[in-house]
């Protein structure tokens, strides 16, 4: 297997487990919860309050899946120009060799 396989195969595994992931959906207030507990002068703010309750955890996956991803990019990138340049240095040495030839006829 070439390097960008081995690469892309680790990055595929790394950033499965974010995406199978699923979290557990629970209601926080139950309808007869909410009848009991409303306050009629303000109906926003049980809205802002469940908006805010799990919106910094659940972020954490997609930050790291897009952080490895971005990762495997930079060394799928490395991997081309190394690859380009050991491809150039072949045939500047085969270019030299063509040169030495032509001069010691």
């Amino acid at each position: 297997m070439n390097k960008l396989s081995l690469i892309s195969i680790f990055m595929i595994l790394c950033t499965m487990p974010f995406f199978l992931d699923t979290q557990p959906v629970h209601a926080h207030n139950s309808m007869i919860n909410n009848i009991e507990n409303e306050s009629f002068a303000d109906p926003q703010q049980n809205v802002e309050n469940e908006s805010t309750d799990n919106e910094s955890g659940n972020n954490l996956g997609y930050v790291f899946a897009v952080f490895a991803i971005v990762w495997g990019l930079f060394f799928a990138f490395m991997i081309l120009l190394i690859r380009k340049q050991t491809h150039i240095s072949s045939e500047i040495a085969s270019l030299k060799q063509l040169l030495k030839k032509r001069e010691n006829p």
